[in-house]
């Protein structure tokens, strides 16, 4: 009886197998095509971008709804960010165009897990808005303040969970911004959560940290130190003060630490410490 028991699973386990090989053959496929044409539209010698574009936001929203595409890794697609929360319940895929050294556009999906096996796809919709100095406004998957997505950070608070997306944006020749903002999923779509960020005097909705295009700064999860790390931007000079396009690093850090449901604002932090 044991036995034909184990030969019941192993036989079964056979048939799942080979039911889901076509599935996988079909996900390597598509993403095979992706891989293609996001090469093309960074190509130096590509001519016309929109068809291109096109193509890829024709192919991706069913691409990503696939069976098995919540699992499938998506490892060809490395010329965008496709980042995947630590739970694996959200991914999210973004990537940019230049039109102009002062101009930029965003795209993306967030990928949902829901139950089942199934999967939930909203794509993120650029409204093209400005948004240095944003800390408070209104932004859905809809309405979107486009950014490229480089890190998830997931945190949870009495049964909800919390997913904190560390994004860049180029925003023109002279600046570019970091921003730190956060969804969570609310009856089976992502919602951006308000007033999140607590910066000893107000709640906010995000962080936005702009700077100068001729400098780098980092953003980063510290698992060690539980901390959102990054650097303190000062004016490099005084006359530049509240003019963001001169701003800087000026080797101190500050930190964002999860507490009581939102995040709060750490200064002058020893990010150097030893872990």
């Amino acid at each position: 009886m044991i036995r034909k028991i184990i030969i019941y699973i192993v036989l079964l386990a056979g048939f799942r197998l080979w039911a889901q090989e076509p599935q996988y053959l079909e996900l390597v496929k598509v993403e095979s095509r992706l891989h293609t044409l996001f090469n093309a539209l960074y190509s130096d010698s590509l001519t016309a971008a929109e068809p291109v574009i096109e193509e890829i936001l024709s192919i991706m929203p069913g691409a990503l709804e696939m069976p098995g595409a919540m699992e499938y890794s998506w490892s060809r697609l490395d010329r965008i960010g496709v980042k995947t929360s630590e739970d694996g319940q959200i991914r999210i895929f973004t990537w940019h165009v230049m039109d102009t050294p002062d101009t930029y556009r965003y795209f993306g999906y967030i990928q949902l897990a829901q139950k089942r096996e199934n999967v939930s796809v909203f794509p993120l919709m650029d409204n093209l808005k400005p948004q240095r100095g944003l800390y408070l406004l209104e932004q859905s998957a809809e309405d979107w303040y486009g950014k490229l997505c480089y890190g998830i950070v997931t945190t949870s608070v009495k049964r909800k969970t919390y997913y904190t997306l560390l994004g860049m944006d180029f925003n023109d020749s002279r600046s570019n911004m970091k921003i730190v903002e956060v969804v969570t999923i609310h009856r089976n779509k992502p919602q951006f959560v308000k007033q999140m960020f607590y910066n000893g005097r107000d709640r906010v909705d995000r962080v936005v940290l702009e700077y100068s295009d001729e400098v780098a700064i980092s953003v980063r999860y510290d698992p060690n130190m539980e901390m959102i790390v990054y650097d303190h931007l000062v004016p490099l000079h005084p006359i530049y003060k509240s003019n963001f396009e001169f701003y800087g690093p000026d080797g101190s850090f500050e930190g964002l630490k999860f507490e009581d449901g939102s995040w709060t604002l750490r200064e002058d932090i020893d990010a150097r410490m030893p872990h």
